[in-house]
């Protein structure tokens, strides 16, 4: 068996565990849903490069490639939707991460034995896979809008678009990706804040308009969008409705737990804007 893999395989094994059983170690963490729910930029940078070298190696035909594009947009588009409880926690387990420190490496070498095949290792290097590059990434979404020009009726599409011009900080055209995708995102709480959020930085308005209207839709279709609740917090502090913005803010502040960096940020924010609400009404007087 080839000494390098060995070491290389226990490395990687070791770092694993040893990620594994902290996480169990260290205990309850907020994986917060205030962050923008945008599109995992890194699956379609991965995901749509394959793509693009099988069909350039010949391993998938033109009609196989689109319709394999096609299905990573559905998926893209359904990992990008997060899920309801936004206060979701992981619980400590220290004997559980003993267990796994000791059951992990013991379990994989027995199956490696067991089912692996340690003759065919050798000591070729393999060829390794070119860098990407962010004008790769680009021409990728470029070819998407190409395609989208020619199928103009995919609102799926123009959404996973608007994401991705979005990303890139594109905001007017993804402003416009947007507004094609409207059969999709009337009844999308997420998909209408971010088109909010769009607008408002591609606008010398901002919020006011038709992004606090995307708003007030999409907390009618769901009251606890996390996302929703910090931009309409944000439209009511930009037009100095401080009570409506604590008050949004406060909303927020109650879906996250009360002992989260997440909630102490909410809770600071909350704090800074009554100090602002005091500021502008002592002025006045």
């Amino acid at each position: 068996m080839n000494l390098i893999f060995i070491l290389i395989a226990a490395l990687l094994l070791t770092g694993v565990t040893w990620w594994l059983a902290s996480v169990l170690w260290r205990g309850s963490k907020l994986d917060s849903g205030v962050e923008h729910h945008a599109v995992n930029a890194a699956v379609l940078r991965d995901q749509l490069l394959e793509l693009e070298q099988d069909r350039a190696n010949g391993i998938l035909s033109s009609g196989d490639h689109a319709t394999a594009q096609q299905e990573l947009q559905r998926r893209v588009l359904d990992e990008a939707t997060p899920a309801e409880n936004t206060g979701l926690r992981r619980h400590s387990s220290k004997q559980a991460a003993i267990a796994l420190a000791i059951v992990l490496p013991v379990a994989a070498t027995l199956s490696y034995l067991a089912i692996g095949n340690p003759a065919a290792i050798t000591t070729q290097a393999a060829q390794s896979a070119p860098a990407m590059t962010q004008a790769d990434v680009q021409a990728m979404v470029d070819s998407l809008a190409a395609r989208l020009a020619s199928n103009p009726d995919d609102a799926n599409g123009w959404l996973m678009l608007a994401r991705s011009y979005r990303y890139f900080e594109r905001y007017a055209d993804a402003a416009a990706a947007f507004a094609k995708a409207t059969k999709v995102i009337q009844t999308d709480p997420l998909a209408l804040s971010e088109y909010a959020e769009t607008l408002a930085r591609s606008s010398k308005t901002g919020f006011k308009g038709e992004p606090t209207q995307l708003l007030e839709r999409a907390l009618s279709l769901n009251p606890r969008e996390p996302f929703a609740l910090t931009l309409a917090g944000a439209a009511a502090l930009e037009r100095q409705d401080y009570p409506a913005a604590i008050d949004y803010w406060q909303q927020l502040l109650g879906l996250l737990p009360a002992d989260s960096d997440a909630a102490q940020a909410v809770a600071n924010t909350i704090e800074r804007a009554r100090r602002e609400q005091a500021e502008t009404a002592a002025a006045k007087n």
